[in-house]
């Protein structure tokens, strides 16, 4: 709720600082130096045009030519690596949900127009129970709230799948089949829809909740992460 949100900020006031480098600001958020260096670090890298890697100049890599057309393909905004990639950390192992607003004033601009929905990647409950937030449904709800644009919990993880962290594309892909299904009530028929997410690596996670969507009838997907993992940095 609302109100318990700002008691909760009056009596315990977000850190006046740059989330990425950490110097002191007026309020929370990325100073203008951060801002200029992530310009010139996607300027010096380049990008896959579908998917956003970095580091590759094409129109598809070897990451998404095979990705079916609904899945029209992926934004990332930054570089993993550096302060960004600390900031996210944070903001997804150390207990600092409150990074959302900031990493979402920061990127909204990103998003992309024409589309209805917003819709998080899932925790399982047991990944929730244990992190005590979902830390892409907090991005989704920042992101909606920047853009004027609606969003919902429509995906949910039926499987407790291992972490993909030093898998390979293969074994990504493996490891998440059955992994999402449609929530209860949740409606996407005919949907344009953006998928949230904090990191894009290899795009298994994207690539089967878009299947997830489409099956129940989802007219196309789009990826939104906060940084890319792939590259030659």
């Amino acid at each position: 709720m609302k109100w318990l949100q700002k008691v909760y900020e009056l009596c315990f006031p977000l850190p006046s600082v740059c989330p990425i480098c950490m110097t002191r600001q007026e309020r929370l958020e990325v100073c203008d130096d951060c801002r200029a260096e992530a310009l010139r670090k996607r300027s010096l890298y380049g990008q896959c045009q579908r998917c956003h890697s970095f580091g590759i100049a094409s129109d598809g890599c070897a990451n998404c030519r095979s990705w079916p057309q609904y899945l029209v393909g992926n934004v990332s905004v930054w570089p993993y690596q550096d302060g960004w990639q600390q900031a996210i950390v944070d903001f997804k192992f150390r207990n600092m949900p409150w990074l959302a607003s900031a990493l979402a004033v920061e990127t909204a601009a990103y998003l992309p127009q024409g589309y209805d929905l917003l819709i998080p990647v899932p925790l399982h409950k047991n990944r929730l129970r244990e992190r005590g937030y979902n830390q892409s449904a907090l991005l989704a709800e920042a992101l909606a709230e920047q853009r004027g644009l609606s969003w919902q919990n429509a995906l949910q993880r039926v499987r407790d799948t291992p972490h993909q962290i030093g898998l390979s594309r293969e074994q990504r892909l493996q490891n998440l089949t059955g992994a999402f299904h449609l929530a209860p009530k949740a409606d996407v028929q005919g949907k344009h829809i953006i998928v949230v997410d904090d990191v894009f690596t290899s795009g298994a996670t994207l690539l089967h909740c878009a299947q997830t969507l489409y099956r129940y009838g989802a007219k196309s997907v789009l990826g939104f992460t906060l940084a890319s993992g792939q590259g030659r940095f």
